[in-house]
Order: C-alpha cells, then sequence, then structure tokens
C-alpha cells in the first residue's frame, strides 16, 4: 500500500523523536521556502509568456492557450498559499468539516476548469493545422487525464485526512500519553522561535505534541497534502506547455528551448524548497518524465528523440539528488532538535543549580548566624572568666579552653568565608580606606597569639589610604598574619606598607604593597603552587593546629574579587613574605573607613545589648561588666527602645538577625526616630552579625553602625567599644 512522507516518517527516524515533532520542523521550514518558490515560479511562468508574446507573432489559439495555462498556474499556485495560511490559521479550532470544504474546493476548481476549458480546447481543434491535429487530440486527451488523476489524488488524500481525524478524537477520548522526550523536544523546537534569524526561525509556532493539540498535527497533515496535490496539478501544468511547444511548435526552436531551459530550471530549483518531501518532488517532476516519455515515442527526428532520453535522464538524477537531499534535511532537523534538547536541559539544570545556589544561599545565612552564637557566647564566657579570682590551674584550663574556642572560631570562619566566596554572593564594596587603623586592630587582635609563642609581631605605622574593600582587606591580612603566627616557632612577624609608582605615558600611577614576613618554616617553589589550592596542607610542618587549609584559598579568592595583585616571597626555613598590592587614593574624611581612636575609656559607661539569643545575652552582660560597664539587656526593638529611653545608653550592641524577623538595623532606626537629635548623636551603634557579604555594609550604610562579625574576639570587640567611647567624648 502507498505510504506518503508523513505516513513513513515513523519508521526512519530515530525512537527518541516523536514523528509529530519532526513533521513539525519540516512544515516550519516549508514556510521558510514556500513563498519564495511560489514567486519564483509565477515570475518564471510571466517570462515564458512573454517570450513568446514579444519574441514571434503568436495565432490566436497558441495566444489564447498561453493565457488560459498563465491563469491557471497563478491561480493555483494562489490557491495553495491561501489554504496553507488558512489552515495553519487557526490549528487549535480546526474541524474535519472546515477541512473537507477546503478539499471540495479544490476538487471543484480542478473539475470545473477541466469541464469549462473542454470545449474550448475542441473548438480550436477546427483551426489547428491538419499535421498538427493529431497531436493537440492527444494533447486534450492528456488534459482530461490529468484532472482525473488529480481529482483521484483529491479524493484519496482526503481518505487518508477523514481517517485521521477520527483516529485522532478516538486518541484524545482514550487519553493518549506522551513520554517526557516528546515533549521535551518539541518545547526545544520552540527555544529558537526567539532566534529571528536562525536556519528554521518562523513566524509559525509549532505547538507541544500533547493530547489537546492533536489538530496541529491533523493541520501539518493537511498542509501536505494539499501541497501534493497542488504540486501535481502545476507539474501537469508544465508538462502540457511542454507537450504543447514540441507538438504545435516543432517548427519554433526558440521557444522549445526557452520552455525547456525554464522547465529545468524549476526543477532543479524545486529540490531546495520540496525535497524535504520526496514524494511531493516525485509528483512534481513525474508528469514531466511521462510527457517527455510521450514525446520519445512521437517524434521521429533523431535528435529530438536523443533529446527526449537526455532529458529523461536527468530528470531521474534530480529525483535521486532530491532523495539525497531530503535525507540531508531531516538529518538536519534531527539535529536541529537534538541541540535544542540539549539547550533544554542546560536551562533546566542552570535554573536548578539557580535554585541549589540559592538555597545553598540561604543555608550559610542560616548557619552562619547559628552556628557562629554558641561559639561566640563561649568565647565571651570564657573571657569573662579569665578575669575572676583563678589559681594557676584554673587559669591553665581556662587558657586551653581559650585556645580550643580559639581554634574552632577560626576553622568555622574559614569555611563559612570559604563557603560565601565560593557561592559568587561574595562582591567587593570600594571605598577609601585606611591602612593604619586596620593594621593597628590586627596587631591587636593577635598579639596574644603572639605572645603566648613568643613572637614579636610588629608594624610600621602608615598614613597612606587605599581604595579597597575594608572589611575583605581585613580577612585577607587576618588570614596571612593567622598563617605567619601559625608556622613560625621563634622570631617575629612584620607588618609593613610600601609606597611604590610607576609611570604609564605621561601618567604616574602610585599604590603601595601591604607585606607580611615571617621567620618561620618557609616554602618550596612546588610549595607555593600548591598552597592556595583548597583543603591543601603542608605535611612536613610539626604544627598541632593547621586549621584546615582554606586560609590561603580565601586569600586568593578575595584578592581576585579585589582585583588586586598577591605576591609570595619565600626560602626554605628562612621564612616568607606575603604581600598585597593596592592603589593608593586620596583620603575622604566622610567616607574614610577606620579611624584612629584612642582607647581605655570603658570604666562607667552604658551599654545596651540586644540578642535574641539568652545565653549569648548574658555572656555579653556579663562580659561587659567585667570590664566595668553597665550593662542594660533587651531581646526586641520595643524592649531596646524602652531601655534606651530609661537608661540612655553611650553604646548600642546588636545582633543583626533577632526573634519575629526583627533585625539590628530596625533597632537603630526606631531609637535614632523616637529619642531627640542630642540623644541620637551622644550614642554609637554596633550590629553584630555572622553575614560577611560587602552588601550589608551598604545595606546599613543610611544608619551608618560599626558592622563587627562573629563569632568576635572578646579583645577585639573591647577594642572597638574603646574607639566608640572615645568619639564620644
Amino acid at each position: 500500500m502507498y505510504k506518503d512522507d508523513i505516513e513513513i516518517l515513523p519508521n526512519i527516524i530515530p525512537s527518541t523523536y516523536h514523528h509529530k515533532i519532526v513533521l513539525a520542523a519540516q512544515i516550519r521550514l516549508l514556510l521558510r521556502n514556500l513563498p519564495l518558490a511560489l514567486l519564483g515560479t509565477i515570475f518564471t511562468s510571466i517570462c515564458f509568456f512573454a517570450t513568446m508574446f514579444i519574441t514571434y507573432d503568436l495565432s490566436a489559439n497558441q495566444q489564447t492557450l498561453n493565457a488560459i495555462w498563465l491563469a491557471y498556474h497563478s491561480i493555483i499556485i494562489g490557491v495553495l498559499w491561501l489554504f496553507v495560511r488558512l489552515i495553519l490559521k487557526r490549528p487549535n479550532t480546526l474541524t474535519i468539516s472546515f477541512l473537507k470544504k477546503i478539499f471540495v474546493a479544490l476538487a471543484l476548481l480542478f473539475f470545473s476548469v477541466m469541464v469549462i476549458c473542454l470545449p474550448v480546447f475542441i473548438a480550436m481543434l477546427y483551426r489547428v493545422p491538419l499535421l498538427e491535429i493529431d497531436a493537440a487530440r492527444i494533447l486534450i486527451l492528456i488534459w482530461v487525464f490529468f484532472h482525473f488523476v488529480i481529482l483521484y489524488v483529491c479524493w484519496f488524500n482526503w481518505q487518508k485526512i477523514k481517517d485521521l481525524a477520527k483516529h485522532t478524537t478516538v486518541t484524545i477520548n482514550a487519553g493518549t500519553t506522551y513520554k517526557d522526550h516528546d515533549i521535551t523536544h518539541n518545547h526545544l523546537h520552540q527555544v529558537s522561535s526567539d532566534n529571528e534569524h536562525s536556519f528554521f526561525s518562523l513566524t509559525y509556532e509549532v505547538p507541544s505534541p500533547s493530547a489537546k493539540n492533536h489538530d496541529h498535527y491533523l493541520a501539518h497533515y493537511a498542509v501536505y497534502n494539499i501541497l501534493f496535490i497542488c504540486t501535481l496539478a502545476t507539474a501537469c501544468l508544465w508538462a502540457l506547455a511542454i507537450g504543447k511547444a514540441f507538438t504545435t511548435n516543432i517548427q519554433n526552436s526558440t521557444q522549445i528551448i526557452v520552455l525547456l531551459g525554464l522547465h529545468l530550471g524549476l526543477l532543479s530549483g524545486g529540490i531546495s524548497s520540496l525535497a524535504m518531501f520526496w514524494r511531493v518532488y516525485i509528483a512534481y517532476a513525474l508528469p514531466s518524465v511521462f510527457m517527455w516519455g510521450f514525446l520519445f515515442f512521437y517524434m521521429n527526428d533523431t535528435g529530438f528523440v536523443i533529446l527526449a532520453f537526455a532529458v529523461i535522464t536527468l530528470l531521474f538524477f534530480d529525483i535521486f539528488f532530491a532523495k539525497y537531499s531530503s535525507t540531508n534535511t531531516l538529518k538536519a532537523i534531527l539535529i536541529y532538535l537534538e541541540n535544542n534538547s540539549l539547550v533544554s536541559q542546560l536551562q533546566i539544570k542552570t535554573q536548578q543549580i539557580e535554585k541549589a545556589s540559592l538555597a545553598k544561599t540561604q543555608f550559610l545565612a542560616a548557619a552562619s548566624h547559628d552556628l557562629r552564637q554558641p561559639i561566640q557566647a563561649l568565647s565571651l564566657f570564657i573571657e569573662a572568666l579569665k578575669d575572676t579570682n583563678l589559681d594557676s590551674q584554673q587559669a591553665q584550663i581556662v587558657n586551653y579552653a581559650s585556645s580550643a574556642s580559639q581554634s574552632s572560631r577560626e576553622m568555622l570562619n574559614s569555611v563559612l568565608d570559604y563557603a560565601h566566596l565560593e557561592s559568587g554572593a561574595m562582591t567587593p564594596h570600594f571605598v577609601a580606606t585606611e591602612l593604619n587603623s586596620i593594621l593597628q586592630n590586627l596587631v591587636d587582635e593577635f598579639s596574644i597569639q603572639a605572645q603566648h609563642k613568643q613572637l614579636s609581631l610588629r608594624f610600621k605605622p602608615t598614613t597612606l589610604c587605599v581604595m579597597t574593600d575594608p572589611i575583605m582587606l581585613a580577612l585577607i591580612l587576618r588570614n596571612l598574619i593567622s598563617n605567619a603566627i601559625r608556622y613560625t616557632t621563634k622570631g617575629s612577624v612584620l607588618i609593613g606598607v610600601r609606597k611604590l609608582s610607576t609611570k604609564h605615558s605621561s601618567l604616574t600611577l602610585e599604590y603601595c604593597r601591604i607585606s607580611i614576613w615571617d621567620t618561620g618554616s618557609g616554602l618550596t617553589p612546588q610549595e607555593i603552587e600548591q598552597a592556595f589550592k583548597s583543603f591543601h596542607q603542608i605535611e612536613r610542618n610539626n604544627v598541632t593546629n593547621q586549621g584546615l587549609g582554606l586560609g590561603l584559598a580565601i586569600v586568593k579568592g578575595m584578592t581576585e574579587l579585589l582585583k588586586a595583585d598577591l605576591e609570595v616571597k619565600s626560602t626554605l626555613h628562612q621564612g616568607s613574605q606575603f604581600s598585597i598590592v593596592l592603589p593608593i587614593c586620596e583620603k575622604d574624611d566622610e567616607n574614610i573607613f577606620y579611624s584612629n581612636t584612642a582607647v581605655n575609656h570603658l570604666s562607667g559607661k552604658t551599654v545596651l545589648v540586644v540578642d535574641d539569643d539568652n545565653i549569648l545575652l548574658k555572656s555579653m552582660q556579663l562580659l561587659l561588666e567585667v570590664w566595668g560597664c553597665k550593662a542594660v539587656a533587651a531581646q526586641t526593638v520595643a524592649q531596646a527602645l524602652t531601655a534606651f529611653k530609661v537608661h540612655q545608653p553611650d553604646i548600642v550592641i546588636s545582633d543583626y538577625r533577632l526573634a519575629d524577623k526583627e533585625t539590628g538595623e530596625e533597632v537603630i532606626i526606631a531609637i535614632q526616630n523616637a529619642s531627640s537629635t542630642a540623644l541620637c548623636h551622644s550614642a554609637s551603634f554596633i550590629l553584630l552579625t555572622a553575614n560577611t557579604s560587602p552588601k550589608l555594609l551598604k545595606a546599613t550604610k543610611a544608619v551608618n553602625p560599626t558592622i563587627l562579625h562573629k563569632p568576635i574576639d572578646p579583645l577585639i570587640l573591647r577594642h572597638h567599644l574603646q574607639q566608640l567611647a572615645a568619639k564620644a567624648l
């Protein structure tokens, strides 16, 4: 049984592709090529018609036949384009009755033209020369034969569409299901429609092959059948034109050559626009083969016989090449769908990764707060315990506990900072930054560790200001200083800043190198290459607390974000020098980050502590009282506002995340709004947070607090409190 291009499609494509999706892609490609192909066909027919009128004085019969041929040819092409657009305009509402009207209209068109033109052709026989009368009669019979063939094809294709419509109705009622890859491939097919310049891009959108969209497949199949019928009718007209030219104009060799050249050009050009449906192209070429076969037996001239044989051979080569082109086009469509499938899968994976990244960021935010809270409380309790009356054994135990707390704090900070850096959520916030205060704070922070190891920790004061993110710079230097102290058993750690300059064209660029020197174990060139990798530790170092091997990885990542240069010089068993190079900038008194302050001004100060964690609240109160402060506690914004009005504290310390989605920023805003200007200026604010993102600094800029990151070393907290207390003087 005869099968068309659509019916054999499931048998020739891989099982991973649904044949409806492939047909949809073929229709898209057809719609891209069809308008130009139809216009080219009409233009070719007009050229032939005009050539015949201009070149020779044609008889009345020939002029009438040419006019009928041109009009009929144009009508078929116009009807083809009209019906294709009508069907594809309403794929969701397409009904079998609408399609029936279209096929009845096609059949009536072909039957009416055949019946109307038949008496005209018979009447013309009386004016045909006797030498051409037999050929004219045969051409009339071929005219009738061609039309009966076309009418049969209309009926046969209509029966197939009707059967498909019935099957579709049954399938919809039965609730057809589709495999996931069917939907995926078609979804990807629509993705490309965003690219108006892609090979398959068209204004017509192909729907998904779900049960509710069976009418789309019916519409595509109807378009294919109408294309087949109209192509066959057009090919029959050109075949009749060939027969007329060779049987009635045999003496007019110019007309024959022009017609032959135009027709062969059309057949060859049709490969690019019709070869995706190989059987449609056969319908386009077969009537010509039939006509040339007729001429092969009709003519007695040896030259024309050889010409007919050559043309028939050429037509068979065209059909073979069309088959090859059809296969390649189908392969291109499958590759196109496969590429879109990969793009869709990539988009899905990207969305999943983005969701996972968001979940990771949210988890890190929660973990940063929840994990750092108890460690912060532990360090505060231990520091408060140190200032009590302890015997030597108790003091030693407390020192051990303090060392263990510090190690766990450093490891947790490393893990959370590294995770935050890897998630891509950390972005620098560049401001004019005073180096001296940052370095002084870091020396104060690590001085006790250095003293415990009997190391000299020194830095040379500087007046330079750099354009950088102060929080990230402090994290970088903190990791470098921590490593220097950890891997140095004797000697010293020195922090220095050197001003440098370089000339570029007519400009002099100034920058500085911040260096940390140590007299530790040093590194080999191979170890330097490995040192900045995540979780890498130097095995030969006899250090009991090496950390997690993330410090230098964090240094490298943050240095890259700051677009700074990181330099390493090291000599084995002599020491190392780690340096970061930053651009120098002018001081901005309004936006300067960190400023030098005096110290030792906490005695008698009132400090309001706001935190929803009872343990942390108690530990902070206890430590502040040990430092000589009067501590007032609150857990909510309302309690903080009431306590501030009653006690009028000098400093307010608030956790950023409070209960019931309240924040420390809301505490500060509430106090500022409710207080008088004088009171507001006399109080300073500190926000404690586990969030290391520079975005927090920008978000809280309006309330201008001092931001400290948990878990914070109690000595660093005390240093900042002393700075704020000194400013109030």
